[in-house]
């Protein structure tokens, strides 16, 4: 848990550095994100409609109920105006599709990884200090994972397309060690991150000669580079393989920061937590 607080500030400080040099966003993007803001109101909308959750969420409690609804009443007259855009409405249905297809895709990739775990009866022992309730409970959650996991894998059009999301997952994470490097070995963004703390310093120093390690060991696999490139597309890429181009939002860093300094799905970050109680 340590190393994925380091990780988050780390990309922090990188995300403020690169602020200044941010490209404008693309009419794929603003389309992408109109798409992403149809799905949250719909879901708004349908939150506002269905008293059972209401009731739940809010604990019935009325003012938080009336506040939940007048914001539904607006989110409903945005998604009619959105939905009126068929050309929008026709992009989104391809959107969505893909982005349901990368999420189950990457769901699955975290199940298998949860299910493996949970059979190493070291590593689970190791991981609860040989807690008896907390194995037990791994044990459930990970026969529960064993059942999603068969469903997911028993659709053949969906993971025919799974190995593509991994390569690019991957992708993604070279570059973010990559960010996480140049932190290191950036004395301006290394002092946002230390903020004069000569230990952090020197900690932050030790963790990147470690992720230098792994970067090294991706970069110099050419047919995983090769694939890489493929996958930057028209992006303009630097001499050493990483794109240049698009900088992550500070959003969408920490999102992935949380994968790869975990590894994990959102059970195991769950389990984690409960191992530190």
């Amino acid at each position: 848990m340590h190393l994925q607080s380091l990780v988050v500030s780390l990309l922090l400080a990188t995300s403020a550095a690169a602020k200044g040099n941010q490209i404008e966003s693309t009419k794929a993007v603003s389309e992408s994100g109109q798409c992403k803001e149809m799905v949250k109101l719909n879901k708004l909308v349908e939150l506002a409609s269905n008293t059972t959750k209401l009731d739940a969420i809010t604990k019935n409690n009325a003012t938080k109920i009336a506040e939940i609804q007048a914001k539904a009443s607006t989110a409903s007259t945005t998604l009619k105006t959105l939905e009126s855009n068929s050309t929008l409405v026709s992009a989104c249905a391809v959107i969505n599709a893909q982005a349901a297809e990368k999420d189950q895709c990457q769901e699955t990739f975290a199940l298998q990884r949860f299910v493996k775990f949970a059979a190493n009866s070291t590593a689970v022992a190791t991981a609860t200090q040989n807690n008896a309730t907390k194995i037990a409970n791994i044990q459930s959650e990970a026969s529960k994972a064993s059942t999603k996991l068969q469903t997911l894998t028993s659709n053949s059009t969906l993971q025919a397309a799974c190995p593509a999301v991994m390569q690019k997952d991957e992708c993604d994470m070279m570059k973010m060690l990559q960010k996480l490097v140049d932190v290191a070995n950036n004395q301006t963004k290394l002092d946002m991150v230390a903020k004069g703390n000569t230990t952090k310093e020197a900690e932050v120093k030790a963790k990147a000669a470690k992720v230098q390690m792994k970067l090294t060991a991706m970069m110099s696999n050419a047919t995983f580079m090769a694939a890489c490139a493929v996958l930057e597309g028209k992006g303009t890429t630097a001499g050493n393989g990483i794109s240049s181009t698009n900088t992550k939002s500070a959003a969408s860093m920490l999102k992935d920061a949380g994968a790869v300094a975990i590894g994990l799905s959102t059970i195991l970050v769950v389990m984690v937590g409960m191992f530190a109680l």
